[in-house]
């Protein structure tokens, strides 16, 4: 059986046969960026019979970082806790649908995940305004906690009840963080956004972090024998959306389209070979 399964919503995921594909081009437009529930729930009753056969999904552009959420509904697991390594909280406020930026918040709701733990994030999430967006109810219940690359300020502390954590380098490593999660002896999901990775390391169309390739190895070889399954984003892609509305929100949010080359795409299609043999060693 192949070892992953490429959820294939833009065709941007280049792997060998090791890994099946499944056709989902036409879901583009509807979930791409963000989807309405309704739209997650006809995708959900599409590949409801094929998930649960693989441990390992990769689902192309950051774009699509919500389908997280889906695949956690669908794999026959209880008492996750879900690892998020990605340079932005993805647990924001977003009205009337679930976003790449929103989908944590769902899923620390799922009767199956008991946590989530974001570890990574340098974004501008974390500063001015742009603060007030997370969601702080999820955060100051314990049940969703973020580990930043970049210093947190003391409104974050006081605003997330201390959820909301600096990893200084000095004292310690997201590794070390990892390990910890580790002795807690529960199964965990990993989802990983290469946007978590440092732009000298590879390209993404999202805003990137501070991570180099080793350290985010050595992560995911810290929670190994805890991994029940995982799913990767940020492959490159781009897409002209046809909704205006889409296609405006999306530009506000910083996209960015420059590193879209077929170099690129071959450094993410060599790193999707070494996280799938680490994943499913």
């Amino acid at each position: 059986m192949p070892k992953a399964l490429i959820l294939d919503f833009d065709g941007s995921i280049l792997l060998p046969e090791t890994a099946e594909r499944l056709d989902l081009r036409s879901y583009e437009e509807r979930v791409r960026y963000y989807a309405r529930f309704g739209d997650i729930e006809k995708l959900k009753s599409d590949i409801e019979d094929v998930v649960p056969r693989y441990r390992t999904f990769f689902c192309g552009s950051g774009d699509f970082h919500h389908i997280s959420y889906l695949l956690l509904q669908l794999l026959p697991y209880q008492n996750l806790h879900v690892v998020v390594l990605d340079n932005h909280p993805d647990n924001m406020y977003f009205p009337a649908a679930i976003h790449c930026g929103s989908w944590v918040y769902h899923a620390s709701k799922l009767p199956n995940v008991s946590n989530i733990t974001v570890v990574g994030i340098t974004s501008g999430d974390m500063r001015g305004l742009s603060l007030l967006q997370n969601r702080f109810s999820a955060l100051r219940s314990g049940k969703v906690k973020y580990y930043c690359l970049c210093p947190v300020s003391k409104t974050a502390s006081m605003l997330s009840n201390n959820g909301i954590k600096h990893i200084d380098p000095s004292v310690n490593s997201a590794v070390r963080i990892l390990e910890d999660i580790v002795d807690e002896g529960r199964p965990v999901y990993l989802s990983v956004d290469k946007d978590v990775l440092a732009q000298d390391e590879i390209v993404t169309t999202w805003d990137q972090g501070l991570m180099k390739q080793s350290e985010l190895l050595k992560c995911i070889r810290a929670l190994s024998k805890n991994i029940i399954g995982a799913d990767i984003v940020g492959d490159l892609s781009i897409y002209n959306y046809r909704s205006l509305l889409k296609r405006f929100v999306r530009r506000l949010d910083g996209e960015e389209t420059s590193g879209v080359t077929k170099e690129e795409q071959l450094r993410h299609a060599d790193l999707n070979i070494k996280l799938l043999s680490m994943l499913n060693a």
